[in-house]
Parts: structure tokens; C-alpha cells; sequence
């Protein structure tokens, strides 16, 4: 499991025997999950957000982790990667004539496709890690009423789950495009 912490938090969980830290992720989890038990040592990183000026370079084109990196409480950079390699072998099946596949007009193709999605899956995990990470009482019980609403709304769970969605290739979400 991955569970998000401010560093003093992150510092204070590792620190702890794992019985004590089984204890503490099942309160905060309100004992959803019943007993638990630790199979591995607790480790840590941070976590960062990864926005890299270009993704294309000379006969060079980024892909998936190496192209950028989105918070992981949404679980989308797997997706986001996904769509990169959809995306520049789509370009490299549509080349027609050109035969160099390290061509700057194609990589430049690739880059153009993937600009948007990319853009809007940091715009929306960003916004997800500011929504739920806020400890102001006001923000809370907004955010909650808000998912309560959406949850009873299937037209706005569609409208979103697009941008997750747009992230992905086709052949994965069923749509054509």
C-alpha cells in the first residue's frame, strides 16, 4: 500500500515497530480493511511532480516515466505512458514517405499529440493532491460533499474520469477517436 504523508508524518511512520504501524494505517483507514500485517519493511521517497521543457530531442523521443512524472494518489502515470507509446507508434505507422523514424518533423508529431493529455493529467493530479491534502475544515467538507454528489451522478463521473481516460490509448478505454 502507499499512503502520501507530509514529511514530519512520512518520518514518524518509519519509525514506528510494524505492529504499531499496522495500528496506525488501520485507524486512519477506519478499519475498513480488518487485521493487517506488515509483509515487507516500510520504505519511503518523495514524490514529485516531473515536467520536462521538451520530450523530444535529436533522434530522441521520451516516453512513460522518463517523459514526466504525475503524483501517483491518482494512479495514472502508468496510463499516461501507456498513451505515449500509442501515441509515437501511431506517428511512426502514419509516416507515409519518410523513412527515418528519428525525423524531427515526426518526433515533433509525437510531442504535439501528447502536449494536451500530458498537460491536463498534471493540471488534475495536482488538483487532486491540493484537494485532499488540505487540512482546512471548509475545504474538507466541501471536497466531501462535492464526491457524495458526484458519486450519485453518473454523467459527472464520466465528464471526470475524461481526463484519466483521454490519457489512455483507444484500444483501452473502448472509444474511437
Amino acid at each position: 500500500m502507499v499512503w502520501s504523508a507530509p514529511e514530519a508524518l512520512a518520518q514518524e511512520l518509519l519509525a514506528l515497530e510494524p505492529e504499531a504501524l499496522t495500528a496506525k494505517v488501520a485507524v486512519a483507514g477506519r478499519c475498513t480493511l480488518g487485521a493487517m500485517t506488515c509483509i515487507t519493511r516500510a520504505a519511503a521517497f518523495p514524490l514529485y511532480s516531473l515536467k520536462l521543457p521538451a520530450v523530444i530531442g535529436h533522434r530522441l523521443a521520451l516516453i512513460g516515466d522518463a517523459a514526466h512524472g504525475v503524483h501517483p494518489l491518482a494512479g495514472q502515470g502508468v496510463n499516461l505512458g501507456f498513451g505515449d507509446a500509442d501515441a509515437l507508434a501511431a506517428v511512426l505507422r502514419a509516416r507515409g514517405g519518410i523513412a527515418d523514424v528519428g525525423n524531427p518533423f515526426l518526433l515533433s508529431r509525437y510531442a504535439d499529440r501528447r502536449a494536451e493529455p500530458v498537460q491536463a493529467m498534471h493540471m488534475m493530479t495536482d488538483g487532486l493532491v491540493r484537494l485532499f491534502g488540505s487540512t482546512a475544515p471548509w475545504v474538507r467538507t466541501a471536497r466531501n460533499l462535492g464526491l457524495a454528489a458526484v458519486d450519485r451522478l453518473p454523467l459527472a463521473k464520466r465528464l471526470l474520469a475524461r481526463p484519466a481516460l483521454r490519457s489512455l490509448p483507444p484500444r483501452f478505454t473502448g472509444e474511437s477517436r
